[in-house]
């Protein structure tokens, strides 16, 4: 059976973003006793579940508009983790220019991140960059 790119990206979204939830569950159980207060405004389910969406679909516009891109990180993607981050971290070196826009719009998961202390990786393309 082939799968096009398009299928292999949603069903690596759908995994990703179903290990959001399940990892933003566990740290709502875990995380409450932190040193400082985060805003509890931008820290709700809703505030994170919206800005994993916008990026989401800023990642996914990037890569439509950006086809060589796409499939070579779709390729990297389908190795084991451990080889994937080795061959994420080279292709980022050898590609800047890619790492530094996609940087760009993940940003706002990562300012969550950091804000509410709980991990928010919206796409796969923001599991990669968070070991870069």
């Amino acid at each position: 059976m082939k799968m096009s790119a398009t299928t292999v990206r949603r069903g690596l979204y759908g995994m990703f973003a179903g290990g959001l939830l399940g990892g933003v569950a566990s740290a709502a159980m875990i995380v409450p006793a932190a040193n400082a207060a985060p805003d509890t405004e931008s820290c709700t389910f809703s505030a994170i579940a919206s800005t994993s969406s916008t990026v989401s679909e800023q990642t996914s516009a990037y890569l439509e508009a950006n086809p060589a891109t796409d499939r070579a990180l779709t390729e990297i993607a389908k190795q084991p983790m451990s080889e994937a981050q080795i061959a994420y971290r080279a292709y980022f070196a050898d590609n800047p220019q890619v790492e530094t826009e996609l940087k760009a719009i993940n940003k706002p998961a990562e300012d969550l991140t950091a804000q509410c202390n709980m991990p928010v990786r919206p796409t796969p393309i923001s599991e990669a960059l968070h070991g870069v």
